[in-house]
């Protein structure tokens, strides 16, 4: 039954108001009012050399993403700023195909880079935009949005999809690549488990480690929601020294390049320097 839902998703441009007004309508559905991106604001991108691309399932817009025209100071890239799924159609690999038509779309308008931000305690985010699409990540920006409603930082991670690379038509042409052997990596935390529970994550000394090692391991909750709610103090404590362990890292020419899962709780982000 999945894979015929998914064989009868159609992936295509939006330019009409009217559909756009059905992806107001997906995002009220998916998240909080005012994450919501109007039509006359995503109107106004497509003018303005942005997309927005939909997933459609028998007519009905069951997913789309959308980005605007962005300048860093050298070369113009797309900011790709909203993806929503709709709850019934998730897990049916739609989020990989809105991102690979975004990609082919981005290179046909002339853009060589796509880049866009996410949670780094949002694991699954994690594999998709680094392992299954390529995206390396080399910038963290503490409160991007402000205070969330349990008063914590909305911290990101800035992915930069380098949309010709060897690295993105390897991962996109062949699937996720083989990580390497690790384990002369240094683990940046100190990750206490018991029966699968989470207890604590300490930090190492890594004056030696950070811009000496040719690659680190930066460990997150897997299912940072749940510590979230169950232990907000551990939470807080996590987010801050990944805050602090990926700021440093970056500013000494570290990017991350992978992440996989290392323990039943946790993911480890891959920290390799750049060359």
């Amino acid at each position: 039954m999945a894979y015929e839902q998914e064989a009868s998703v159609q992936i295509r441009l939006i330019t009409e108001a009217s559909e756009l007004r059905e992806a107001v309508e997906l995002q009220q559905l998916v998240w909080r009012p005012d994450a919501v991106s109007s039509m006359q604001h995503m109107r106004a991108a497509i003018l303005h050399g942005g997309s927005v691309i939909g997933a459609f399932c028998e007519e009905k817009l069951v997913g789309f993403c959308y980005g605007f025209a962005g300048y860093d100071g050298n070369e113009p890239y797309l900011g790709s700023h909203m993806m929503a799924i709709h709850p019934a159609y998730r897990d049916l690999g739609i989020g990989m195909r809105l991102k690979l038509e975004q990609r082919l779309w981005a290179m046909q308008a002339g853009y060589g880079t796509i880049v866009w931000t996410f949670d780094p305690f949002e694991s699954r985010n994690a594999y998709l935009n680094i392992c299954k699409l390529g995206g390396v990540v080399s910038t963290y920006i503490p409160a991007f949005y402000g205070l969330d409603d349990a008063g914590f930082p909305t911290d990101r991670f800035v992915v930069e999809w380098m949309l010709s690379s060897d690295r993105v038509v390897r991962t996109v042409s062949e699937g996720p690549q083989p990580i390497g052997d690790m384990s002369d990596y240094p683990r940046l935390l100190l990750v206490t488990c018991s029966t699968d529970k989470l207890l604590a994550a300490k930090q190492v000394p890594y004056g030696d480690l950070i811009g000496k090692s040719h690659g680190l391991r930066l460990p997150v909750p897997r299912n940072a929601s749940s510590l979230k709610q169950s232990r907000p103090d551990l939470y807080q404590g996590w987010q801050r020294q990944v805050r602090e362990l990926s700021m440093t890292a970056f500013a000494k020419g570290y990017q991350v390049v992978a992440c996989h899962q290392s323990e039943p709780e946790i993911q480890d982000y891959v920290l390799e320097r750049k060359r």
